[in-house]
């Protein structure tokens, strides 16, 4: 294994589902744009590999969703992907450089939110330990981690 290959391993075998998630999300976009730039250069193999391996980081999307606690958010989340999903497909079919800069749009515009999200969710739960999780103890002039 190579030295990269032991990197990607170590980071997705590290990685919070939160991160996970966006690595996948961003595999779709580099694919995607990989598959674009090879259709502006009528690279015909290149294009149906890029855009495979981007529809396969979409597959591994919807098979991530998980419609327990939000099944209307789910569904739409889905419906968002599956259009992306079927864009992508019909870029490749149809040499629609269109298509795939739509699917592009939306797939930044998800990563944008996924990224703001989690920022929401790293900031709420860093309140919540406020009153969990002593402050340094700072009138002895030391804290308590030392």
């Amino acid at each position: 294994m190579t030295a990269t290959e032991e990197y990607l391993e170590n980071q997705v075998m590290t990685a919070s589902p939160h991160q996970l998630h966006l690595m996948v999300v961003d595999g779709a976009i580099r694919f995607a744009r990989q598959g674009q730039e090879a259709l502006e250069e009528s690279r015909w193999e290149a294009v149906r590999w890029s855009l495979t391996k981007a529809r396969n980081c979409l597959t591994e999307l919807l098979g991530g969703i998980k419609a327990e606690a939000a099944p209307e958010l789910a569904e739409r989340t889905k419906a968002i992907f599956m259009f992306v999903y079927r864009n992508l497909a019909v870029a490749e079919i149809e040499h629609n450089i269109a298509a795939v800069q739509d699917s592009l749009k939306l797939l930044q515009l998800h990563r944008e939110t996924w990224v703001e999200l989690g920022r929401k969710l790293q900031s709420s739960t860093q309140s919540a330990m406020r009153g969990i999780i002593p402050e340094p103890h700072l009138s002895t002039g030391r804290s308590w981690m030392t």
